[in-house]
């Protein structure tokens, strides 16, 4: 499913402004289950990503739980998941490009519009860097163990990642300035 990227935007906003700011009631899972239907065949991996945030969310839950009382806690909770999932829902088969997207046609500022294009274009190339090198450690055969020659190696891995990503971002900064 594919929304525009502006529309989406604002809804995401609108949606999590409201639900943060006023009671928890049954008219905000409209949106949602409105949402999970238009995205049926991804359901699984946006839970999947629910649940792995949900890790964190109750660390914050039990932290709440402590200074308050435990309706507050449950209310946050469920609050707190059901901005994600409504926000995940919308973009869901979006990337970044998008998102920058939606900004341009919102018209925000073109000093915001680079630099999120920017952060957007080197976490993608983070990412697909980071695919070559599993496959790369994989085709050499390379298990990980707990051995001094693992972390060695991920190290080194992990520091020319940075450096490749220093040198990347170097290129993006002249290329916007010979713009």
């Amino acid at each position: 499913m594919s929304l525009n990227p502006a529309i989406s935007l604002l809804s995401a906003i609108v949606f999590s402004l409201l639900l943060s700011f006023s009671n928890l009631e049954i008219s905000f899972f409209i949106p949602v289950v409105f949402l999970i239907f238009l995205n049926l065949k991804y359901i699984f991996k946006i839970l999947k990503k629910l649940l792995l945030l949900n890790f964190f969310i109750v660390f914050l839950v039990l932290f709440f739980y402590f200074e308050t009382d435990f309706n507050q806690a449950i209310n946050l909770f469920f609050k707190i998941n059901l901005i994600i999932l409504f926000n995940l829902l919308l973009f869901s088969s979006s990337n970044g490009f998008d998102i920058v997207k939606g900004f341009m046609i919102l018209r925000f500022p073109q000093k915001f519009i680079s630099a999120l294009y920017f952060t957007v274009k080197l976490i993608f190339e983070l990412n697909l860097e980071l695919k070559n090198i599993k496959l790369y450690l994989k085709d050499r055969n390379c298990k990980a163990k707990t051995d001094i020659f693992t972390y060695k190696t991920y190290g080194n891995i992990y520091g020319i990642l940075f450096w490749k990503m220093i040198i990347k971002s170097n290129h993006l900064k002249d290329t916007d300035l010979l713009r």
